[in-house]
Formats: structure tokens, C-alpha cells, sequence
């Protein structure tokens, strides 16, 4: 059930109960995505069931929700993110024959997350990060430094220079990695109707973990959109990933939203950029939320809104561990959860023109 005409509250559903779902619907979530691995049948058969997502998907709609769209991350797409072809045949074949399935069941959306880098984050979890009671009145909130990275933080999916030490993998390298991704993915999405939303980089360091990364700045992006030129292709862009680069995230929001490329937007607030900086309750960081979301209506925007890496309050961090998040055990968050889908509605009914 589009909205069109009106900027959308999404949700990133790794958790898909029927419990978490009624919530979402109750709290005024309109939609988001999926990961893959929690599609039903995925985990069990290496695809999705189709009886099983049409049944998730009614769901959504019998409560208001769109159908939900599909996140692929970086578990999905381990042979590509390390350079390893007979790899990346067999995770194609997985993606696309699920992209397919999925989009006889209504998705339309796909958001994608390619960071070489962190081609073993679901193992280890994101380096240089920590979870620490250090937002407001201790709140848990995710802070990074780089001078927390040293060599044995270095990507073992590369290979050494010694004329640039600690460079693994270089530019160069990397797009080689992420084009036979897109020679294989653009194709089922124009088949499809699936319309690929890539998020950038994060941290978005110029190197990180040896890796000379590509999509980390409001430039970088265009990069990205000008090599494989298509419709079907656009941004997840986020605001907190691009603040933390030091860009203009409003500038950002503009000169791609009037391009059409602004498939998503990412709500995640911080302080500091890199080489350092701290994820944020989505009223207090660097930049100003009102400011955004009044440039997203200028140009038109129609897509999701999406609140990023939730805080970790008292009363949620108290319950058991129910998921991973980027490797690491966290709470419910359900709290958290409440009042970020809050402020968002809110957010959105002000800035309305």
C-alpha cells in the first residue's frame, strides 16, 4: 500500500514475529526491509519459500504495512567483498533466484550494503567500534576511533604492497570486486522491477582495515551512480554515515534527490566525524533533523524514512539479548525503537509544507 505523495516511516525488520510486526503496524512504521537471511525458508533451503513470503507478506498488508523490500548485507555476498569467483558464482545464483522469488511475492525494493571491509562482520563484528554507557544519562550509544584499529585489525582477503604498507586492498581492487557483482545483479533487477539502493561506506574512512573504501563521502556516491548508469539504481543514503564524513548531509539530500536517485534515507544522528565520533539519539547530533527532512520534501522525496543503529536505554539493555547487530549482542530495544519510529512520524507532520 504506497503512500505516494508523502515521505514513509520505514523499519529494518530483523526481527519478523508476528508480535514485532503487530508493533511496527501499532507504533506507525509504513514499511522497510527484510534481511534475507530472515526471509522464511531462507536459512533452511537457501532461498526464500514463496507460500511462506506471500503469507509474510499479506501480513504486512493486512496491517497497513507495504510489502516489505529486501536487505542484502554482507554475509550474502562474502566471495565477492573477498575477490573469490567460484564464491561469487554460487552467491549469485542465491541472489538472484531469491530476488526472483521475492518479487513475484510484491517486493520491489532491495538495499545493499557492499563494504569490503566488513566481509567478516558477521563473525567478529565492526572494528574500531564499541557499545558504551556514555550517551545521555548512560544511555548505551555506539562511539568509534580509529586509533582503536592496529594491524591485526588488517583484512586477510587482500594482498600486501610493500611499496604502501598497510594497503590491502586499493581502489582499483575494489571496483573490480563490486563490478561483477553489479554485471550480475543489474540484470535480474531490470528483469525484475527490483530497484537496487546501495548505503555507503561505513566508517567513512578514505582506508579502513587496509582497504581503500569507495563510497564515503557525497561525491564518492556519484562515482557509484555514474559507473553503472541505470535506472533501476540508486542510494540508501545516510545521513549519519555522510555527517560522520564531514559532508553536507542537506547538500547530499538536494543534489541527489533531485536526480532521483534517493530511493532511502537512513536517520542516524552523531557527533564528531572521523577519525572519530559517537552514534547519537537522533535530536542531539551534529546535524539538524528539522533542516533534513524540509530538504527531502523539496525535492520530492516519497521513500522511507529509517531510524539507524538505535540507542541502548536502561530498561531495554536490562532484557536478554535477542538478535545481533553488526556481530554483537544487544537487547530488544524496543523502547528505543518506540520513541525513534516516534520522532520520525513527528518529524515528518512538522516538516510538512
Amino acid at each position: 500500500m504506497m503512500k505516494d505523495g508523502t515521505i514513509r516511516v520505514g523499519d529494518r525488520f530483523i526481527n519478523t514475529s508476528e508480535e514485532h510486526i503487530l508493533m511496527c503496524a501499532q507504533l506507525g512504521v509504513d514499511g522497510g526491509f527484510v534481511r534475507l537471511e530472515c526471509f522464511p525458508g531462507f536459512e533452511e533451503r537457501g532461498r526464500p519459500d514463496p507460500e511462506a513470503v506471500r503469507r509474510l507478506v499479506r501480513r504486512f498488508q493486512e496491517l497497513g504495512l507495504d510489502p516489505p523490500g529486501l536487505e542484502l548485507r554482507r554475509s550474502h555476498m562474502k566471495g565477492f567483498l573477498r575477490g573469490l569467483p567460484d564464491e561469487r558464482k554460487r552467491e549469485m545464483e542465491r541472489i538472484a533466484e531469491s530476488m526472483r522469488i521475492l518479487a513475484d511475492c510484491g517486493v520491489v525494493w532491495t538495499s545493499i550494503g557492499f563494504g569490503v571491509a566488513h566481509a567478516d562482520d558477521d563473525a567478529s563484528g565492526w572494528r574500531g567500534y564499541l557499545d558504551e554507557p556514555i550517551g545521555r544519562a548512560g544511555a548505551v550509544v555506539r562511539s568509534f576511533d580509529a586509533s582503536r584499529l592496529d594491524d591485526g585489525d588488517l583484512v586477510t582477503w587482500g594482498r600486501e604492497d610493500p611499496e604502501r604498507p598497510g594497503i590491502r586492498v586499493t581502489r582499483e581492487e575494489f571496483w573490480r570486486r563490486l563490478d561483477p557483482f553489479m554485471e550480475g545483479i543489474l540484470p535480474v533487477a531490470r528483469e525484475t522491477g527490483i530497484r537496487l539502493a546501495f548505503h555507503p561506506n561505513d566508517p567513512p574512512l578514505p582506508v579502513y582495515r587496509g582497504v581503500e573504501q569507495l563510497l564515503t563521502t557525497v561525491d564518492a556516491q556519484a562515482e557509484l551512480l555514474e559507473r553503472y548508469d541505470d535506472p533501476q539504481l540508486g542510494l540508501t543514503f545516510c545521513c549519519g554515515t555522510m555527517q560522520e564524513s564531514g559532508g553536507d548531509v542537506v547538500e547530499g539530500i538536494r543534489r541527489y534527490g533531485r536526480q532521483g536517485k534517493l530511493f532511502h534515507v537512513h536517520f542516524r544522528n552523531v557527533r564528531g566525524t572521523v577519525p572519530r565520533f559517537q552514534e547519537v539519539f537522533q535530536d542531539e547530533g551534529d546535524y539538524d533533523p528539522v533542516e533534513v527532512m524540509r530538504a527531502l520534501y523539496q525535492v520530492g522525496f516519497e521513500g522511507y524514512v529509517i531510524a539507524d543503529h538505535l540507542p541502548g536505554l536502561a530498561v531495554d539493555m536490562e532484557k536478554p539479548p535477542t538478535f545481533l547487530l553488526h556481530g554483537m549482542k544487544t537487547g530488544t530495544r524496543d523502547v528505543a525503537h518506540g520513541w525513534s519510529v516516534g520522532y520520525l512520524r513527528a518529524l515528518v507532520q512538522a516538516a510538512r509544507p
